[in-house]
């Protein structure tokens, strides 16, 4: 039964798999910060840990979430630009959650990541890993 779950269920395989990518990104994220945090800025960290994460992310979501087929270095492209498009939304948020409302990076980094699953999720099934239409 739970393999038929698995199997069947996209998003439910997306919301497993993001929870691992959530916390691998915010694990990395917090030991680039502890390590670096003196001598470098947070909206770098979270840069950097978002390079790292990224190549985590698309080796999950590609064979675990969407069983995807396709290229991959298409893939891998596609996913990096919808990835830099949620960079930017993260990089905006963060800043005013730490500079306007006086978050901790910290608090700021996973309240952020938690607000990107929904739209990362429509841009990776709809841009990254989709069939292109003449199934090739």
């Amino acid at each position: 039964m739970l393999s038929n779950i698995w199997r069947n269920q996209e998003k439910i395989r997306y919301l497993v798999i993001g929870v691992w990518n959530t916390a691998f990104a915010y694990l990395a994220f917090g030991i680039i910060y502890y390590c670096f945090h003196e001598n470098v800025h947070y909206l770098v960290v979270s840069a950097i840990a978002h390079f790292v994460a990224v190549a985590n992310a698309f080796a999950c979501q590609r064979w675990l979430v969407f069983h995807s087929t396709t290229h991959w270095w298409g893939s891998y492209l596609r996913f990096n630009l919808v990835n830099l498009v949620v960079l930017a939304f993260s990089l905006a948020s963060i800043t005013i959650l730490v500079e306007v409302l006086h978050w901790s990076p910290l608090a700021s980094q996973i309240t952020v990541m938690m607000a990107s699953v929904v739209g990362g999720y429509f841009l990776n099934r709809n841009v990254s890993f989709r069939v292109p239409i003449d199934g090739n």
